[in-house]
């Protein structure tokens, strides 16, 4: 029987999935003494709420960097920041993080539409949406312009990838988990060298290495494991090097999974995308809260190691 590309691509759309659970409290935890913040932004494409945290030690006037991190598939912003623990992870850091919630209106499911070529580019549909969100609260809470990130997971990793291609001059890096390479195809009929060169036709003269940390589980049934070498090749493409990965580490979480990161370098050496291959981890999200179904306790920390990664990678 012939596969219908476009049957296909709805069906992976709908199976990326992340819930929270019928168990989970209907407001994020609280952080600490921090802030909480809640906003709904109207634009040409649509509208979308928002929510977001201040840690204790923001002051007006003094740039602190940003997160913004985008849920997937039948989740919503206030549940993947109690899965993602990343309000709390701030308050601990010192960053201001924002959470865009999708419209069940545009999409019954809670998924980003990245399958629609209107959301592939710059200055149109969902990605306008949530740079819009972005540069609202960059300005409004004088962010640090040099430091404001994209991370998603799922339908939400897929936007994070797309983000970071269309705008490569807002976000300095990306943290991807469970995502696909940009004009994502999971039938792999393209090469990732492909997809690379679309990403680099999307930046134009924007184009640049933007520094990316992958997560996947090798045992995930939603989005075929092979998918984050496509993603890792698509980056190291854009940089214009090879993707075979220069270094190779092998970890394992005290008590919890083991796994491999796989650091790729440009050609002068640097490394520019972190993958963590998760040895048995399925389409969850690593190191996620044990009071939500679809979070991983353990699997390595990709709220904390996103974090770090964020932080060694400001814009350049």
């Amino acid at each position: 029987m012939a596969v219908n590309p476009g049957r296909w691509l709805r069906t992976l759309a709908a199976a990326l999935i992340l819930v929270t659970g019928a168990f989970v409290a209907p407001q994020p935890a609280q952080a600490a003494s921090g802030t909480f913040f809640y906003g709904t932004y109207i634009s040409l494409y649509g509208t979308r709420d928002y929510h977001g945290y201040l840690p204790s030690t923001y002051r007006p006037g003094t740039p602190i960097p940003l997160v913004v991190a985008l849920h997937g598939c039948t989740e919503n912003d206030v549940g993947f920041d109690l899965l993602t623990g990343w309000s709390a992870r701030a308050e601990q850091k010192g960053f201001a993080v924002v959470m865009p919630d999708q419209s069940n209106l545009v999409n019954p499911a809670g998924c980003w539409n990245w399958m629609l070529p209107t959301n592939q580019r710059r200055g149109f549909g969902e990605p306008a949406i949530i740079s819009g969100i972005t540069n609202r609260i960059v300005s409004q809470y004088g962010v640090d312009r040099r430091r404001v990130h994209v991370t998603g997971i799922s339908a939400g990793g897929v936007m994070a990838n797309i983000m970071a291609v269309a705008y490569p001059d807002v976000y300095a890096a990306a943290s991807i988990v469970a995502g696909c390479e940009y004009l994502c195809d999971p039938l792999q009929l393209t090469t990732p060298q492909q997809s690379g060169q679309a990403a680099l036709r999307e930046m134009g003269s924007r184009a640049r290495k933007v520094p990316v940390v992958i997560f996947q589980g090798t045992n995930d049934l939603v989005v075929p494991p092979s998918t984050a070498y496509r993603i890792a090749g698509q980056w190291t493409t854009v940089a214009g090097a090879d993707a075979v990965p220069d270094q190779t580490v092998n970890g394992q979480v005290p008590g919890g999974r083991s796994y491999t990161l796989l650091r790729y370098h440009d050609n002068a050496g640097r490394a520019i995308v972190d993958q963590y291959m998760i040895n048995g981890a399925g389409h969850a999200y690593p190191g996620g809260c044990s009071c939500s179904i679809f979070g991983d306790p353990a699997g390595p920390d990709a709220t904390g190691l996103s974090w770090d990664y964020f932080a060694a990678h400001p814009m350049p």
